[in-house]
């Protein structure tokens, strides 16, 4: 792209980039008096003043000298300054012509696929005045001229111009013929960069174990492609909008670590951001809350509430079988039971709602799209015999994972001795396990199995 210049009569201009009034940025030429001439070194021609002020002062003493030494300070001086600068030499022997100076935009075109920004178009700047002209201020895009959406839908950049026009600088002399260039897309680019931060994350620590939801929050976060802890990948990266970003830790040894996030302007990153701890019952993960740690089978994950404060076993008059009998596996009692009773005449029954049962990285019933979903819920298994089973645990743990009612508990299993009416239950007041009625209602706690 080319934007038009004017051109100049006689043998120098300034060129300037100034503040745009509509809808572009500009460069323009202004007279001589406005321009801050820049010398390479200020210091040089401080001292040759000095020196020619002493000279001065003693050879002035006598007036024969004075005319002289007038005149070889003058040529003095002026050799100096053009000596200094060729940028000042070109003002000193050519001459200005347009003291009323000229503005050029520098517009933002960016270049679109499918609604997203591959790059954007540069603005050359070609001096056909006639004349050798100096750029003496540049006002470049800002980030809402570049991206007045949004840089969300910013795409990688492609390959580079193999042989670009030198860029377009303040302090520039650009003779006539010439050509500089205002890149606009690195400045867009970098002002997309720049954009994005990441300033907290909440919450801010969690279990080794990982399987943590947590929020991210920043700007410029359109678009997150990844969220690293420590170089670890995140899992369930979903982003909420420019400021949001929601994700479910990795799993890492203990300790603190720095929080990355990348996007396709840049990343940004929250140093010394998260602390992992010691995997340990009653820390959130997985949906839920780590409610036994025993191996196995029993590595449980429990919900964070009751999922019913009264709910029947169900299937009263139905024995389910050895298949819904373990003592120690919950999920495949769950389905035993569940494959069944099937809907249960239309009667919600324990193990059928723990099946339902879904929640999502960030806590919501039913998961919302975009989070990781958890719906591989079941009902622990249990009885009086087996006192490592996976109910005993969650009452042994009760005070750290919190939300228990000294009440009855369901478990997974039916009562072997009379499998048309019984099934094992649980007393969270004091931890006795004995037979219930299926047809009665009783307090039910989902619980699903992890790897810590």
């Amino acid at each position: 792209m080319t934007p038009h210049h004017r051109g100049l009569a006689g043998a120098l201009t300034v060129l300037t980039f100034v503040s745009f009034t509509a809808s572009a940025q500009e460069i323009t030429t202004g007279p001589e008096a406005s321009v801050s001439i820049p010398v390479d070194n200020p210091w040089a021609l401080g001292l040759l003043l000095l020196a020619f002020t002493v000279c001065a002062y003693v050879v002035l003493q006598r007036r024969t000298h004075r005319v002289a030494l007038a005149g070889l300070l003058s040529l003095g001086l002026a050799a100096g300054m053009l000596w200094q600068s060729p940028d000042l030499r070109a003002q000193v022997v050519l001459m200005f012509t347009n003291p009323a100076g000229e503005t050029l935009p520098i517009a933002v075109h960016p270049v679109t696929s499918n609604g997203d920004i591959e790059g954007f178009e540069p603005a050359d700047f070609v001096n056909n005045s006639g004349n050798t002209l100096r750029i003496t201020g540049i006002e470049l895009p800002t980030f809402a001229r570049c991206f007045p959406d949004g840089a969300g839908n910013l795409l990688p950049p492609g390959q580079p111009d193999p042989d670009p026009p030198a860029s377009c600088g303040v302090g520039q002399t650009l003779p006539n013929g010439a050509t500089c260039r205002v890149d606009v897309e690195g400045i867009c680019r970098d002002l997309a960069a720049a954009n994005v931060t990441l300033t907290a994350i909440s919450p801010n620590s969690g279990p080794a174990a990982g399987g943590a939801g947590v929020t991210l929050t920043g700007t410029g976060l359109a678009g997150a492609t990844a969220v690293s802890f420590d170089g670890v990948a995140a899992t369930g990266v979903n982003v909420v909008n420019s400021t949001t970003v929601t994700a479910v830790t990795p799993a890492h040894a203990a300790g603190t670590v720095d929080v990355v996030i990348d996007t396709p302007a840049g990343g940004a990153t929250l140093t010394n951001g998260y602390t992992y701890l010691a995997t340990a019952v009653g820390q959130s993960s997985g949906g839920g809350t780590i409610a036994c740690l025993n191996g196995g089978l029993n590595n449980l994950i429990a919900a964070t509430a009751d999922n019913s404060t009264a709910i029947e076993w169900g299937g009263f008059g139905t024995a389910i079988g050895s298949g819904a009998q373990s003592v120690t596996d919950g999920a495949a009692n769950t389905a035993a039971i569940v494959a069944g009773l099937g809907n249960n005449g239309g009667t919600p029954y324990a193990a059928q709602l723990c099946t339902d049962y879904e929640v999502d990285s960030q806590g919501n019933t039913p998961c919302q799209a975009g989070n990781t979903c958890y719906n591989d819920w079941f009902l622990p298994a249990g009885n009086n015999v087996t006192v490592t089973g996976q109910l005993n645990c969650l009452f042994a743990n009760r005070a750290a994972i919190g939300g228990f009612a000294a009440g009855f508990y369901w478990s997974s299993t039916e009562f072997s001795g009379d499998p048309v009416s019984g099934a094992w239950m649980q007393d969270f007041n004091n931890g006795s396990q004995f037979t219930g009625t299926k047809s009665f209602a009783h307090r039910v706690r989902c619980v699903r199995g992890f790897t810590p």
